[in-house]
């Protein structure tokens, strides 16, 4: 079992009808709302260009078109859609991030050191505070 999980508890009429309400406002904020945005822009581009108006049903498709075409476009941890392969490092680069590892791994080592010491110190403190006592 997962440490530290998130459990939602619904009780009651209560708690049924407070759930539905919260999705039905999520659905309308972040479905509803935005398709009848996007079929008033068509239907106010139909106007002015030579096109047919759409319905609330077409706006909430041309939404989810919108919608997935950005998360495919700006998904910044994957690619869904590649349209070249990844460029492998040069040498300099390389030297660069390896640069990089080795002042990291002597900070921590410099750190435990200091923590180690830092520990000793606070251990006679209370040592000599024990004895003055």
């Amino acid at each position: 079992m997962r440490r530290n999980a998130h459990i939602i508890q619904i009780s009651g009429f209560r708690g049924i009808a407070l759930a539905i309400f919260v999705v039905s406002c999520l659905a309308a904020g972040f479905i509803g709302f935005p398709a009848l945005v996007a079929m008033y822009v068509w239907n106010f581009a139909a106007g002015y260009l030579a096109i047919p108006t759409i319905s609330l049903f077409q706006g909430f498709m041309l939404w989810a078109i919108i919608a997935i075409t950005g998360f495919i476009i700006n998904d910044r941890k994957k690619y869904l859609v590649a349209f070249s392969p990844k460029s492998q490092l040069n040498e300099e680069e390389m030297r660069q991030i390896m640069e990089r590892v080795r002042l990291q791994s002597r900070a921590q080592i410099i750190n435990s050191m200091i923590m180690k010491d830092i520990n000793s110190v606070e251990k006679e403190e209370k040592s000599k505070d024990e004895e003055n006592v």
